[in-house]
């Protein structure tokens, strides 16, 4: 069996996904994490692209190799520790396309992340909760197949979820908008997975290994910030 190496910041970020993949298999995996001023800016220059996470894997003969980009290695870690379904490349691409979905939605509340007045991210996060994510997640819940997106096996759809309910929490908690919650009755199975995932290891890691006291939400600013 390979261990295995998450280089990244000491924040969940983009290598959140890929270290609840390891935690729920049950994968030996180190985290290694980097400096934003001191080590980050020696090392965007030995990677691939530019960007991390990176993923090295670590080979029972010690040989080493290194994945970047990061829906690469939530792919490559699904196929591996067998969070894929199956049996045929179809349902894994179709796996692939949930995730795009889930990442596509994810993403387009990022430019509110950086709006420069409190009123601007206030007004941008509210549209966001009330127009955007009830439309891609409307798509979402009428893919689940069964108790998990694809029937009686978890799979890599289902805690990509869990991670955005994560991230979502991250944000808007303290405000009791989460959307997931707040529209609960429109999205049963949706919040039916998350509430599985909550009670086993997805849920411990979310509890015990996902917060580094880094990285923080400042709920009156309404924008992320470094202790």
């Amino acid at each position: 069996m390979p261990t295995y190496e998450v280089h990244y910041f000491d924040t969940s970020g983009r290598a959140d996904l890929q270290r609840m993949l390891l935690e729920v298999a049950g994968a030996s995996y180190t985290n290694v994490f980097l400096n934003w001023r001191t080590t980050w800016p020696t090392v965007k220059e030995t990677t691939a692209f530019g960007v991390v996470p990176k993923l090295t894997v670590v080979e029972s003969d010690g040989s080493r190799k290194d994945l970047y980009e990061t829906s690469a290695i939530e792919a490559y870690l699904a196929e591996s520790l067998d969070l894929m379904p199956g049996p045929t490349a179809f349902e894994r691409a179709e796996a692939l396309s949930v995730l795009s979905a889930l990442a596509e939605l994810e993403d387009k509340v990022r430019p509110t992340l950086w709006l420069r007045t409190l009123d601007e991210r206030k007004a941008g996060h509210a549209k966001y909760c009330t127009e955007t994510v009830p439309k891609y997640l409307k798509y979402q819940e009428r893919f689940v197949r069964g108790d998990w997106y694809f029937g009686d096996k978890l799979t890599v759809t289902d805690l990509k979820l869990y991670q955005l309910y994560l991230w979502y929490e991250d944000m808007y908690s303290s405000y009791d908008q989460n959307p997931f919650k707040v529209l609960a009755a429109d999205f049963p199975k949706l919040n039916k997975i998350i509430a599985t995932l909550d009670k086993g290891k997805a849920g411990e890691y979310a509890r015990k290994r996902r917060n580094f006291g880094k990285n923080r939400w400042i709920a009156k600013d309404w924008k992320f910030g470094r202790k």
